[in-house]
């Protein structure tokens, strides 16, 4: 999309930016987990990762095992809410190649990442499910969305702002999803404090530079409102993603391997962005200081 060409509907550009290719690459994760569901459980239960008797393939197999069909709806819902959104407002930010290259990277890479951490905290239980990799979509819907607001509503704000958003939402997991105690309660604060810094460099940018650049967008309908949808899943999801521990039939939420998807999934295409592997049109290129 080109601002130069004029303003152009909501719709037009929705059709022009979404590629079939891209929509069924997506939906081969949904794919996958539902036919691995369809084996008998104690393939599904072989495939599932035992943190007392790791292998690489359990590592990464575990992240498309479920054994409930509430899990996994809950985690199909998850991922179309957070892989779809975050692909749309990509797409509309130009920042298609971005998206594409950080969702690879979480679906091929991300569950031995994750299944190799959860070897830092020694307990006798075993993982699956694919919340690790929705969570990851969950960080990355906190970049893509600030290159949408930048891109095709306020020019003011740019990518770099991005880490702002990011520490509302872990002001939200402190709060929500660890127990109230002094180090939750410190990591909200400090969290909150950081967030509040970068909305005082935004609240300066837009004094610096009172009239928005990309007013034509944002006055019609449809981009505004979709931005505003993008901010409530990013914001909401925490919710979803890291509820109250209420054990269960000997279950329990996986709260860390949860925040180790969220925070990895944010910082790896932030710092790829940040390093001028990308513009914050999603297009790689050269390194430099500008555009970003």
């Amino acid at each position: 999309m080109n601002r130069g060409d004029g303003p152009q509907s909501f719709r037009a550009a929705l059709r022009d930016a979404v590629r079939l290719r891209d929509c069924l690459a997506l939906s081969v994760v949904p794919a996958v987990v539902l036919g691995v569901f369809t084996l008998p459980e104690a393939t599904r239960e072989s495939l599932a990762f035992a943190y007392r008797d790791p292998t690489l393939v359990t590592a990464y197999a575990a992240h498309f095992v479920h054994f409930e069909v509430e899990h996994l709806v809950a985690n199909l819902l998850g991922y179309a809410l957070l892989a779809g959104f975050g692909y749309v407002l990509a797409v509309l930010a130009d920042c298609r190649r971005l998206f594409g290259v950080a969702a690879v990277t979480y679906v091929l890479a991300f569950p031995v990442v994750l299944s190799g951490l959860n070897l830092a905290v020694p307990r006798n239980a075993v993982g699956y499910g694919l919340s690790g990799v929705n969570m990851a979509f969950a960080g990355l819907l906190g970049v893509v969305l600030v290159a949408y607001v930048g891109r095709q509503l306020d020019a003011r704000v740019r990518v770099r702002y991005a880490p702002g958003v990011f520490f509302v939402a872990v002001t939200v997991v402190s709060l929500v999803a660890l127990p109230a105690r002094r180090a939750s309660v410190a990591l909200a604060a400090l969290s909150a404090v950081v967030a509040a810094g970068y909305a005082i460099a935004v609240w300066r940018a837009w004094s610096a530079s009172p009239e928005p650049v990309s007013q034509e967008c944002s006055t019609r309908p449809g981009w505004f409102d979709v931005g505003v949808l993008g901010a409530v899943a990013f914001l909401g999801y925490p919710f979803v993603g890291f509820p109250a521990p209420t054990p269960t039939d000997g279950s329990v939420v996986n709260v860390y391997v949860h925040l180790l998807g969220f925070c990895l999934g944010f910082i790896v295409p932030y710092v790829a962005l940040a390093a001028g592997a990308f513009d914050a049109g999603g297009e790689a290129v050269e390194r430099t200081s500008e555009g970003f």
